[in-house]
């Protein structure tokens, strides 16, 4: 009798280790883009983790920062990690725990066809644009929106419900920004439409 109970008290322990273990194992860290390396714009999340012994589906979404937190994992396990965003194709990462927090920073790869290069040849080719993202059916420019384009040799482009990554649109955006600071003044900012993307009506500091 004596030894069952010892055998139980043993086994209660045990998991109790086992429990307390892997509550202090986690895998924590941040996402970020390649192209700003910051935070990606669009909303992030771990689909999908996974070790060789386990199968464990769950969806996190990262915070404002670009950080996330997965606990209570298995000691020296390799996870694999499988991360989607809006806008970047769906990445994969292997990340092997410790008997602690395993620290870690995930670059999500993108590649942009809209950027601040694109930005500064179009400006030179006379083919500059101001980059608009609209839903399926883009707002069509009015008649001082054709005079705004005629007046400063610019093009709205609209995307409609298919754009590029958002820090894409925001580099080149930007630098047209700029570029029209530059050669116009700030004026200009006050006449433009103003669902152009990441558009501030007043600047303080020009380039």
């Amino acid at each position: 009798m004596k030894k069952s109970l010892g055998k139980k008290k043993l086994t209660v322990m045990f998991i109790l280790i086992c429990r307390i273990s892997y509550s202090q194992v986690e895998i924590n860290g941040y996402v970020k883009s390649s192209i700003t390396q910051l935070r990606p714009i669009s909303d992030v999340y771990i689909q999908e983790l996974k070790s060789s012994k386990s199968n464990l589906k769950n969806t996190l979404m990262v915070d404002s920062t670009g950080f996330f937190q997965i606990k209570n994992l298995e000691l020296n396990r390799s996870y694999i990690i499988e991360i989607s965003a809006f806008g970047y194709k769906n990445q994969i990462f292997e990340v092997k725990t410790n008997n602690g927090t395993t620290k870690i920073i995930l670059t999500l790869e993108a590649i942009c066809k809209y950027n601040k290069d694109l930005a500064e040849k179009d400006w030179k080719n006379g083919k500059p644009k101001l980059l608009l993202v609209g839903s399926i059916v883009p707002i069509a420019n009015s008649l001082s929106d054709k005079k705004f384009e005629r007046k400063y040799k610019i093009e709205y482009f609209d995307f409609g419900c298919t754009p590029p990554i958002q820090e894409c649109i925001k580099a080149y955006n930007e630098r047209i920004f700029q570029l029209m600071d530059r050669k116009y003044g700030v004026k200009w900012r006050k006449k433009v439409r103003s669902d152009v993307k990441y558009l501030k009506k007043t600047l303080n500091n020009n380039r």
